[in-house]
């Protein structure tokens, strides 16, 4: 989906002086159209015949979504609506009955004995009306955060469930995107504003079946006088949710700023590269023109209330009067023109917020469609379920006619495939270090040998089982990953290496030992239990080595699970480590490919760690061009060779000067 132009923030009469609008669009031009806005002007824009016609749809959406989030709530929050709907009408037809008789042809001491009980009618119903008010409030109170958790549950739900290679194509993460940044929120929305417009046309239409009982001509001057209260709600609600997007980009501008200015990871550079003032300018700057934009829009506002006001009490004065004209005609009783007096204010109050709720409902609808659009996406990246599960081992893995290209975008045609053609054939039990240049398609090639990636075109295979038809799942659990972009979890240590699996004291202690962790954790001031992260209290933030170790202890405690995990993945496992940490990791590696008989495949840059591979395959644009041991692909020449030598002239020109 493409992005929306840039809202015009301002109209003709709103032009700034040398600090306003123009300063503040040179200081944002890349927060000129947010993603989370996406639908903003298309709202703003909606005529009310656009909106109409997608209210049903709208509507039905919401309630579905309460019906599954909260039936018993939902159930309420809509009876105990319709209840406050009837007690209007019970406390309008009370009304009337009391008028009656407080104008009847009698003594007035006769007329006021006579109305005390429609009197004491219309007091009970007041008391219902607003006892089911506060309930059905309570009501849709609850129902709101169970369906906005419902909904974040199911994007989580989604999210975890789509294969690994989904978040490599960017309209996928441009949905997942969009779903999380207004899609689970505005489904609370959508719910919460479908209830207030149900409880508006509710008010309005017990309003006007009262009047329709005492005179059909009444019905008519009910909407007459609610013509200027539906012009000034709706202009006024149009305006503010311009002025809303008129001033989203730059509160968005001034939220970055403020990070900036007042986050941790930023505050070193900000006063390394003396960047306080000139972040406080360009805060100012936007701050001055958000003002300004706020001071107009407010003015506007108040004149189109002002206008709206006057009109309605124009209109509503013409209505009296015609039911004045009636009384005097004897076309319609004085009771009944009093309680056409009382329905016409109820009327018009609930038209006001019955109307702010339409538009707030359509808003809500597009960006919840945001939410539905990624479900669908989310459908075709998803593993079929009730797949075998994979082996529980291999003899050997077999690579045939391997070819893989990631997503490409609009203006990628020509972008060549990550691998190509490739044919490889692992045994169990030995070491394969992967060679080449950055984009060669090393870590790709680890992904599709692990099953996070599924080719295109060709097989891998355990043993003659293709991965592509297996569980997923299953099938990762039998693999450890020391990933190359590992991730820094903010849990405990302990969490950071043992992950999902069960908590073995033991096993923890050789995972350590063997990824040298041991050593990063004692330096830990709570060992074990020590929460990584440092914005919390008591956290604390591991150095780039440190946290390399521990990626690779969550390796090694995977593949000490008790079930021999056959295939060991390592991809560049040692960029953060010294000489001495790297040379003790990979004889931890050949250790455990020893104890337990794993393929260990092995990405690294460091050719001399690769030397003591059982087997090196040497890639180059995504093409296999060599195979075979150090000596061999030594004597062949090649690429190999021409990066071996490029290693081992560096470090004999270091030893040479002495450096």
């Amino acid at each position: 989906m493409s992005t929306p132009p840039a809202p015009a923030t301002t109209g003709p009469d709103e032009q700034t002086d040398g600090t306003g609008r123009q300063a503040a669009e040179e200081a944002q031009p890349e927060v000129a159209a947010p993603r989370y806005m996406a639908f903003a002007e298309e709202a703003a824009q909606a005529g009310w015949t656009r909106v109409a016609r997608r209210m049903p749809a709208l509507v039905a959406q919401a309630l579905s979504l309460g019906w599954s989030a909260s039936r018993a709530d939902l159930i309420a929050a809509l009876a105990l609506n319709l209840a406050m709907g009837a007690a209007t009408a019970w406390a309008l037809v009370a009304t009337t009955t009391a008028l009656e008789e407080l104008f009847s042809a009698v003594p007035t001491p006769d007329r006021v004995r006579a109305a005390l009980p429609s009197l004491a009618l219309l007091a009970l119903a007041l008391v219902v009306r607003g006892s089911c008010s506060v309930l059905a409030g309570r009501a849709q109170a609850r129902l709101e955060p169970q369906v906005e958790l419902a909904a974040e549950r199911r994007l989580n739900e989604l999210a975890t469930g789509v294969s690994v290679e989904a978040f490599d194509d960017s309209a996928f993460n441009d949905a997942v995107f969009r779903g999380y940044a207004r899609g689970t929120s505005e489904s609370s929305s959508l719910v919460s504003h479908t209830v207030d417009v149900l409880t508006g046309l509710v008010g309005i239409i017990a309003a006007a079946g009262v009047l329709g009982t005492l005179h059909p001509v009444l019905i008519p001057l009910l909407l007459l006088a609610m013509v200027p209260q539906w012009w000034g709600s709706a202009a006024a609600a149009r305006l503010r949710y311009r002025m809303m997007l008129a001033l989203s980009e730059g509160r968005r501008r001034k939220w970055m700023l403020q990070q900036l200015m007042v986050s941790r990871e930023s505050a070193a550079e900000v006063r390394s590269y003396t960047m306080g003032p000139h972040l406080r300018r360009e805060f100012d700057t936007v701050a001055e023109y958000e003002l300004g934009v706020h001071l107009r829009m407010v003015t506007r506002m108040s004149l189109i209330r002002m206008a709206g006001n006057s009109l309605s009490g124009l209109v509503t004065g013409l209505v009296f009067a015609a039911l004045g004209v009636l009384l005097v005609q004897g076309t319609v009783p004085i009771a009944a023109a009093g309680a056409a007096v009382v329905a016409i204010r109820v009327a018009q109050s609930a038209l006001a917020s019955a109307l702010n709720s339409v538009s707030m409902v359509y808003e809500s609808g597009l960006y919840f469609g945001d939410f539905l659009d990624l479900e669908e996406l989310a459908r075709g990246r998803t593993p079929a379920p009730g797949l075998p599960p994979a082996p529980e081992g291999f003899d050997e893995i077999r690579v045939e006619g391997v070819t893989f290209s990631y997503p490409r975008g609009e203006q990628e045609d020509d972008v060549p495939p990550a691998l190509r053609d490739v044919d490889l054939v692992l045994p169990r039990g030995v070491t394969v270090a992967l060679v080449g240049e950055n984009g060669s398609g090393k870590s790709t090639l680890a992904k599709l040998l692990s099953g996070l990636y599924t080719p295109q075109q060709g097989r891998v295979c355990w043993d003659g089982t293709d991965l592509a038809g297996v569980d997923g799942e299953s099938l990762r659990e039998r693999v450890a990953v020391i990933a190359q972009d590992h991730t820094h979890w903010p849990v405990t240590a302990r969490r950071n290496v043992v992950m999902s699996s069960p908590d073995d004291s033991g096993r923890l202690e050789r995972a350590a030992c063997a990824a040298g962790a041991d050593t990063v954790v004692r330096e830990l001031p709570r060992r074990w239990d020590t929460l990584l992260d440092k914005r919390f209290t008591a956290g604390y933030e591991p150095s780039g080595g440190q946290w390399q170790r521990l990626a690779a202890a969550r390796a090694f405690y995977r593949g000490d699970d008790g079930r021999a995990t056959p295939l060991l993945i390592a991809d560049e496992p040692t960029s953060a480590l010294d000489a001495r940490a790297e040379h003790r990791f990979f004889e931890s590696v050949h250790a455990h490919a020893g104890r337990t008989g794993a393929t260990v495949v092995l990405i690294t840059h460091r050719l001399a760690s690769v030397r003591m591979a059982d087997h090196i395959v040497v890639l180059d644009k995504g093409r296999v061009i060599a195979q075979g041991t150090h000596e061999e692909l030594m004597r062949e020449g090649g690429l190999y060779r021409e990066l071996w030598e490029i290693q081992a002239t560096a470090y004999r020109g270091i030893g040479a000067t002495g450096e």
